[in-house]
């Protein structure tokens, strides 16, 4: 791979930590005043738009997949990560959450032995436990300073992990498009599912985080998908991690918020058992 399309990579990475970022923000301080469900509304009703100018730019024959229950597969697990995450943002440390969320990549090597059939070694082995040594880190079980709802990040990792192994089974065939799409049509109908009885009408101000939601979103996972594609997941995996400490320190500039010292450690526990994973499957292709 050429040099430039390493460093554009690294841009696109950047951007989407960026965007993805922004949008932690967002829900944080529009969870002050809006039930979650309804902010989720919000973020699937201007995604659903997006998806279709999407559509409407490629043209609906991307809509076409030989895969439907794949494709609902990965789409409602990724609402179950989007949900859980949103309101693991309104009730936790915009650090804490991000830092459990990343054990997504951990949950999905263990996933990927019964679902994929693949195998995971010892080195996969050493990474997983690590990893999960993070978690209990941050988690703090058994002891007085445990958090009921620093379980919530946890089972959006799950789903997560879900989300990155049926996209893994869908991209052979399908397209971007059809997998953004049905994503956001899943989520869409889910929220109008669960819309909250106490919705609260927003001003015309307060439309415009929450229109923001899905902008922000959508761009921050189209940049992802062009980091991915003009560089090795090797390369830019460490800037995605990066994005722990961008959103720390939004976090602490626009919410004043001070992560305990156990976030930290964790945090380093589980990047560096998701870069080995990374290193390993990498390894593993290139041998």
């Amino acid at each position: 791979m050429k040099q430039n399309n390493t460093f554009v990579g690294i841009l696109f990475m950047v951007g989407a930590i960026f965007s993805l970022g922004i949008n932690d923000i967002l829900v944080k301080g529009l969870s002050f005043k809006f039930p979650v469900w309804e902010i989720v509304f919000f973020r699937a009703l201007s995604g659903v738009f997006i998806s279709l100018i999407l559509v409407f730019y490629f043209g609906w024959s991307k809509l076409k997949t030989t895969k439907p229950i794949g494709h609902a597969i990965r789409a409602f697990s990724s609402v179950g990560c989007v949900v859980l995450f949103f309101f693991g943002i309104k009730f936790l440390l915009l650090a804490e959450n991000q830092a459990i969320f990343h054990s997504a990549p951990i949950i999905a090597t263990i996933f990927a032995v019964p679902i994929l059939g693949e195998k995971i070694g010892f080195h996969r082995v050493f990474a997983v436990v690590l990893g999960f040594i993070g978690v209990l880190v941050i988690l703090k079980p058994g002891t007085g300073l445990f958090n009921i709802y620093s379980l919530i990040p946890l089972a959006s990792a799950c789903f997560m992990a879900c989300s990155y192994l049926s996209t893994r089974y869908l991209m052979t065939t399908e397209s971007s498009v059809a997998i953004i799409f049905y994503y956001s049509l899943a989520l869409l109908f889910t929220s109008l599912f669960f819309f909250p009885a106490n919705f609260i009408l927003p001003s015309r101000i307060e439309l415009v985080p929450l229109i923001s939601l899905g902008i922000f979103g959508s761009l921050g996972h189209y940049l992802l998908s062009q980091a991915a594609k003009n560089a090795e997941v090797m390369v830019i995996t460490p800037f995605e991690y990066s994005s722990f400490i961008f959103v720390s320190f939004l976090g602490y500039v626009f919410y004043n918020e001070v992560p305990d010292v156990s976030v930290y450690i964790g945090t380093v526990f589980i990047v560096i058992s998701g870069i080995y994973i990374v290193y390993r499957e990498q390894y593993q292709k290139t041998n």
